[in-house]
């Protein structure tokens, strides 16, 4: 990796709408939610074919952003081949006139998810944690794990869907390689397992428990640190009265198993966090049933015609209920024939 000398470290500071970076045009700066992360997020469009989109993220000027403009520079290849809708990689990279580094993700993916989460219920966010672990799920068999997750990088889709603004993904380590590490921008605080912490590389594990701190948040809140943005402690309850009490005992096992301190109490990887969240799912049906028309209430309901196995158990039994009377009428026949047969014996004598 080629060495990257910078002016003195600092935040990047806003750039003006229209500002041009290689191919691209700034349009606006755009709010993420967060209050410690690593740059400053614009969408931005080609600056000759401007139906093409474009998010651009701005980053610090320090040697951590250098490094992290290289690696990804370093890695575009392999992660082109990430090919999925829940997924955005960077495709370019490269330093603005005032020495910031920059990373370029290509196409249209909607905006920051927490400036909109207000628009979404339960549900709904429950539906994006499933979307995201399906995503990860795909990474995972493509080699690469979430190392590291800020709220920052997970926006909602112009379609509506999740999309993961890959930039904390990495390859699976070896675990027997103590040095197989990247650089990367670092995750906020709240987010990064205790292991991980202690020095210990990232796995599916520690992926699960930011999955799980990301969960936490979506569903009881969030509060500010002087770090950053951190989940709510509490119940489910304390921000969604309503749930049932199956809901709200299901939801908060979940989340607190995804939090587990030990690595070997949470459960197994993206995966199993999401087939856990579709068992909560189950619990809740997903839409009103809506009530009939009053006139429909009182009026006589529509003779539906017989499915097929069902009409052959009518004939059947009618067929059996004429056979029994039948067989009745002959029983009570023949004693009348028996006795009227000794009566006509005279007449023959």
């Amino acid at each position: 990796m080629p060495n990257l000398t910078l002016p003195p470290p600092a935040a990047a500071a806003a750039l003006d709408e229209g500002q041009v970076l290689g191919v691209w045009r700034l349009l606006k700066p755009l709010p993420d939610g967060e209050q410690a992360h690593a740059g400053q997020w614009y969408s931005a469009h080609h600056a000759l074919a401007t139906e093409q989109k474009a998010a651009v993220l701005v980053l610090d000027r320090s040697d951590l952003g250098a490094g992290v403009m290289l690696r990804y520079a370093d890695q575009v290849g392999d992660l082109a081949k990430l090919l999925n809708p829940h997924i955005a990689v960077p495709s370019d990279s490269g330093v603005t006139p005032d020495a910031h580094p920059y990373l370029i993700i290509e196409g249209e993916h909607g905006e920051p998810l927490l400036p909109q989460l207000h628009t979404l219920d339960l549900r709904e966010r429950i539906e994006l944690l499933v979307q995201l672990c399906e995503a990860l799920r795909f990474a995972h068999q493509q080699s690469w794990l979430l190392a590291e997750l800020d709220p920052a990088m997970i926006w909602l889709g112009p379609e509506g869907g999740v999309r993961l603004m890959g930039l904390g993904l990495a390859r699976i380590p070896d675990p027997t390689d103590p040095f197989d590490r990247g650089i990367s921008l670092g995750a906020s605080p709240a987010f990064v397992a205790p292991e991980r912490r202690a020095g210990a590389p990232p796995s599916l594990a520690s992926e699960v428990y930011g999955l799980g701190a990301f969960a936490r948040g979506l569903v009881c809140g969030w509060e500010v640190t002087p770090k950053g943005l951190a989940p709510l402690r509490g119940s489910a309850a304390d921000q969604w009265p309503t749930l049932k009490e199956a809901q709200r005992l299901k939801l908060d096992a979940l989340l607190r198993s995804a939090m587990a301190d030990s690595p070997e109490l949470r459960m197994r990887g993206a995966e199993g966090m999401a087939d856990e969240l579709r068992e909560w799912l189950a619990l809740s049906p997903e839409r009103k049933v809506a009530r009939p028309a009053p006139e429909a209430v009182t009026a006589e309901p529509a003779r539906r015609p017989l499915s097929g196995w069902r009409r052959w158990l009518w004939l059947g039994a009618a067929a059996g209920l004429v056979l029994l009377a039948m067989a009745a009428r002959l029983s009570n026949q023949a004693p009348a024939a028996a006795t009227a047969a000794p009566t006509a014996s005279p007449a023959q004598s």
